[in-house]
């Protein structure tokens, strides 16, 4: 079936009613309101189902391409394999509203679950976002794999995966950037504490990330690589095992959202520093920057209460890093922690005015609780 002149909506959104299996075959689906899916359903979309959001609706928050039908009481057993999620960010009406606090504003998301359990993703484009390309919360025991980034065109906060708050127990394995300058903004965003009044997170929360294992993550040259954003609810218990990214921002960031338009608390208000993210640790990690756009900045930025946090076979590219003078790592607005570079203890930071800025070839790093 080839819907790409007509409305698709009421189509695909029978199928999702019946539940349990649901079959897309190839075509092109335009989608001119939200759909809805149910606990125990699976969409197994053909490779080339191309389901794109219509640019000639108008959008308000609460909009998507695809939600899940309940976040009262929540959903479960939900599974999709296949298929291309494209937010057209081309489309008419497909805009980020200029404020960013219109309470009735679209999020830009193309993709949206909140409160579900046992929530599983497979061999997935997702395809000219607007904004987050997925966007999750309350999600407890979920197992991605073979997830895809691409557009034919940048757009602001185009983040690839965005964890909002309470987020637990999962597997995230072969997560790519398709196409050059994506994603836009986080490839991977663990936003545990965040303002959820922007238009981007609203009706988002902020609560623990915990327990997740992330294998194979590749972006040729993406805004940031990780964000790991806690001010007060903690990050713990993350592993990432082979991440190579070419960056214009950040390798990782850890700069607790102080230099956003929207920063999440005032620095006189914290003296002891603020963030909790703990027992974090990257193997085998490859990064370098691809722009001096931002020629002030570390690969690493740390400016977050951390314990227990490894990277262990770092690697910066001698042949493709464009700033090869900027330092890999950079500690500052943090209190009693040990900084070691190569196994070797480096700092000491007791007071908030105390700074560390990384010096030589790196090839791991472990921050600890003093």
């Amino acid at each position: 079936m080839n819907t790409a002149n007509t409305d698709a909506t009421a189509y695909i959104q029978s199928l999702l009613d019946k539940c349990g299996e649901v079959v897309i075959p190839e075509g092109i689906y335009r989608i001119t309101s939200t759909l809805k899916i149910h606990s125990n359903t699976h969409i197994m979309a053909d490779k080339n189902a191309r389901l794109y959001l219509c640019g000639d609706t108008p959008k308000y928050r609460g909009d998507f391409l695809l939600d899940n039908d309940d976040h009262i009481n929540g959903n479960e057993n939900i599974t999709i394999e296949g298929g291309i999620w494209d937010g057209n960010n081309q489309g008419k009406y497909n805009t980020k509203d200029p404020d960013l606090f219109n309470p009735n504003a679209w999020s830009g998301s193309t993709m949206n679950f909140f409160r579900v359990k046992n929530l599983k993703l497979r061999n997935m484009v997702f395809a000219n976002s607007v904004i987050y390309n997925l966007r999750l919360c309350r999600i407890d025991t979920f197992d991605f794999r073979n997830i895809f980034f691409q557009s034919d065109e940048l757009a602001f906060n185009q983040d690839g995966l965005h964890f909002a708050g309470f987020i637990n127990n999962g597997y995230v394995e072969n997560v790519r950037a398709l196409s050059k300058g994506q994603t836009n903004d986080d490839m991977l965003a663990l936003n545990a504490d965040d303002s959820i009044v922007r238009l981007e997170n609203l009706d988002l929360d902020c609560g623990p990330i915990e327990n997740i294992y992330f294998k194979d993550i590749y972006a040729e040259d993406c805004h940031t690589g990780v964000r790991l954003l806690s001010v007060v609810s903690p990050i713990r218990n993350i592993t990432i095992d082979n991440m190579e990214v070419g960056v214009r921002c950040y390798a990782i960031n850890m700069d607790g959202a102080r230099y956003c338009r929207t920063p999440l608390f005032k620095e006189e208000d914290k003296p002891d520093g603020i963030g909790c993210i703990e027992n974090v640790k990257f193997n085998n990690f490859k990064a370098h920057f691809t722009s001096t756009e931002r020629p002030e900045n570390p690969l690493i930025c740390c400016e977050g209460q951390t314990d227990a946090f490894e990277i262990n076979g770092f690697e910066r590219s001698e042949t493709a890093e464009v700033m090869p003078n900027n330092p890999v790592l950079f500690v500052r607005n943090v209190r009693n922690l040990s900084v070691a570079i190569n196994e070797e203890e480096k700092a000491q930071l007791k007071e908030k005015s105390d700074c560390f800025i990384s010096e030589g070839k790196i090839v791991s790093i472990k921050i600890n609780k003093l």
